[in-house]
């Protein structure tokens, strides 16, 4: 009876090892940063639509500060300076600036 019992616990041994040398020792790699991650800090120019919140047709000085670059030069897009900016308004403020207009 000694002897199995001696027995079994070998074999109970033997498979509680066995994952664990199974195990990977060196550690993962890492893998990139998804693209668009949060930690690009590049200024996005985004277009008319996408700051023209309340869909009036214009873009106001506070819908504007979505867009630090456009914030900056809003006085002077606002060619009629009535405090808010046309669509045609938006698309020269972008021509002199020297940006793209984006669809």
């Amino acid at each position: 009876m000694r002897n199995s019992s001696t027995l079994m616990l070998a074999l109970a041994c033997a498979l509680a090892v066995s994952p664990a040398l199974a195990q990977r020792t060196e550690p993962p790699t890492p893998t990139a940063p998804p693209t668009g991650s949060t930690t690009d800090t590049t200024p996005r120019t985004l277009a008319f639509a996408d700051l023209d919140v309340n869909a009036d047709g214009k873009v106001s000085k506070d819908e504007a500060a979505a867009d630090a670059r456009l914030t900056s030069h809003f006085a002077q897009v606002d060619r009629d300076g009535d405090g808010q900016l046309s669509q045609t308004e938006f698309a020269a403020g972008h021509e002199r600036t020297g940006t793209t207009t984006p669809q």
